[in-house]
């Protein structure tokens, strides 16, 4: 049997360095204590999920731990970022030296109509060229688009990009995290401390949430738009 990854013994580490539980850390990040328990007890991977890497590293560092300490476990230098993957991803076949590498994550497949789909772990799919809105944001990611509910807006197959610190304003367009990790994209219109009401092109229609039913909202941009 396989022994458990340098990651998974130096994640335990520093939780403990931090003074917590993994009961502490599961609910922190809205996981069931087994889900969590699976990156320490049993994980075989050389780097730890990004996005799993990028919470964990605010966490502890609330609690005393070095910043950018978890992030080494993804495989990301300290103060750096994605982009200076210790293990990176190779050049497209073809591209001469200098160009843009493929270092920006695709966390999942995305999947339109009232199934929706479900963010993966922080474990990425493949790795894509980062356009330009999304230099130096180390957080942010893409998704792939299958389904037609925001047709014509976006179409099935198309690449999503993904900036977690842009503001969420009135109609932009948003990647929706529930809390079992079921995912939408959808139009925003506006929330409450009680409920948030998203907008679907196709068929047109409102679609209300409970407020406690959604874990996170994500911006999606444009290739075009600022950072």
């Amino acid at each position: 049997m396989t022994e458990i990854s340098e990651a998974a013994r130096r994640l335990k580490e520093l939780r403990e360095q931090a003074g917590l539980t993994m009961r502490a850390v599961s609910e922190a990040l809205g996981w069931s204590l087994t889900r969590y328990q699976h990156y320490e007890d049993r994980y075989k991977r050389r780097f730890l999920p990004f996005e799993l890497a990028r919470e964990l590293d605010a966490l502890f560092c609330q609690h005393g731990t070095e910043p950018g300490a978890v992030l080494q476990l993804a495989g990301i230098e300290p103060g750096q970022g994605v982009s200076q993957r210790r293990d990176p991803v190779p050049p497209r076949p073809g591209a001469a030296i200098g160009q843009t590498q493929r270092d920006l994550p695709v966390l999942g497949a995305v999947k339109g109509g009232s199934e929706g789909f479900y963010f993966n772990d922080g474990e990425a799919k493949e790795f894509v060229e980062r356009p330009a809105n999304l230099k130096g944001v180390f957080n942010g990611f893409a998704l792939y688009v299958d389904g037609d509910s925001m047709e014509p807006r976006y179409f099935a197959g198309e690449l999503l990009y993904v900036n977690p610190n842009r503001p969420i304003t009135r109609n932009c367009f948003v990647a929706v995290e529930l809390n079992d990790g079921q995912g939408l994209i959808k139009q925003f219109v506006r929330r409450t401390d009680e409920e948030i009401v998203l907008h679907q092109f196709n068929p047109a229609r409102d679609i209300t949430l409970r407020a406690g039913e959604v874990k996170r909202i994500y911006r999606i941009t444009g290739t075009g738009e600022a950072g």
